[in-house]
């Protein structure tokens, strides 16, 4: 009885391993039958390539097949090609806020990957629909050959100082950080903050990496929303750029993978999503200065990682969102009739 009741032991013990290594090799075997992963990302394009180059080393027998756009369009085709019925995307990286849009919308389906486990728990939600694959901070950003060091701004009402006027560039879709200074300062303060800022004769560009490449031209002298990343990458080249934030920051909503609705090759994007994840995925995302979010990984910059942090309600930004969106176009004239 000993024997039988020890061997039914070790069967307890092993059968749920085994059953683990029939599921992953079942879903290699479909894998290799969809032969591709289809990824829609607003991920910059050296840094998708680089996820992918490490994912194909583990994968050699998958391709991966990347569009890129920015948030608001690739939210557009998402949404066109599902109102004509096509559905021709395995999975997602983009932005936190958006990515909960499609999840509002019906367009994600949970998968709750094993590698989400060490994930940390700010960047990821409780059913499994989404996790966190790397987030940004934003500061304030400065050219230095145009800044003295006693100028940095302290709060955002610094921004507001004469010196400024007509030298700053804020990014078109810069909708996260509004809604964080909203939340920081009070809606009151905020918005007259932010009615004062509008005078300042900003210029108003697409893209936070064309508003570095100007900042580091001397083309503007600040923006407010420099990623932090980007700033040292920046510096590491030679360029005259410094950084400094003002506290507390609240971290934008983390770049978030997602398994698309209908997804046509599902194995294959689940092994994405596990390898993105992954201890090794995400060191491949702090080698590219982007900051993890795997409590298992160290942060790439030890001085943005010693920030006091905002806690954001970004669930109340998602309901609220068309209403900050339709704000700060008015507000900065963004769209059609702006300055």
């Amino acid at each position: 009885m000993k024997l039988i009741a020890f061997l039914w032991a070790w069967v307890v013990v092993l059968l749920p391993v085994s059953f683990l290594a029939w599921a992953q090799d079942a879903r290699l075997a479909k894998a290799r039958d969809e032969k591709k992963v289809v990824v829609y990302n607003t991920t910059t394009v050296p840094d998708m390539q680089r996820i992918v180059e490490g994912f194909h080393k583990k994968y050699p027998f998958l391709e991966v097949e990347s569009f890129r756009s920015n948030g608001e369009r690739l939210l557009q085709k998402i949404s066109t090609e599902v109102r004509a019925g096509r559905y021709l995307a395995d999975a997602y990286i983009i932005s936190g806020l958006q990515l909960w849009l499609l999840k509002d919308a019906g367009q994600l389906v949970p998968y709750p990957s094993p590698e989400r486990e060490a994930v940390r728990k700010p960047f990821k939600d409780d059913a499994g629909y989404w996790a966190g694959v790397y987030f940004n901070l934003e500061v304030i950003g400065v050219n230095t050959r145009l800044t003295q060091p006693r100028e940095m701004p302290k709060r955002w009402e610094d921004l507001l100082d004469p010196r400024w006027k007509g030298r700053m560039a804020l990014e078109g879709e810069d909708i996260p950080w509004y809604a964080s200074v909203l939340q920081i300062l009070g809606e009151e303060r905020a918005m007259d903050f932010f009615r004062k800022l509008a005078k300042q004769q900003l210029q108003m560009r697409n893209g936070h990496t064309l508003i570095s490449q100007l900042l580091a031209a001397g083309e503007v002298a600040l923006t407010p929303t420099l990623r932090v990343q980007t700033a040292e990458t920046l510096k590491q080249k030679g360029a005259p750029v410094e950084w400094s934030a003002i506290e507390p920051i609240a971290a934008n909503p983390p770049v978030s993978l997602a398994l698309a609705k209908n997804a046509p090759h599902p194995n294959s994007a689940r092994l994405f999503i596990d390898f993105v994840l992954s201890r090794e995925g995400q060191t491949v995302i702090r080698g590219l200065n982007r900051n993890p979010t795997r409590g298992d990984v160290e942060q790439p910059v030890a001085r943005a990682a010693k920030l006091k942090l905002f806690e954001m309600n970004w669930d109340g930004v998602v309901k609220n969102y068309g209403r900050y969106v339709k704000e700060f176009n008015d507000i900065f004239g963004v769209g059609a009739g702006g300055k």
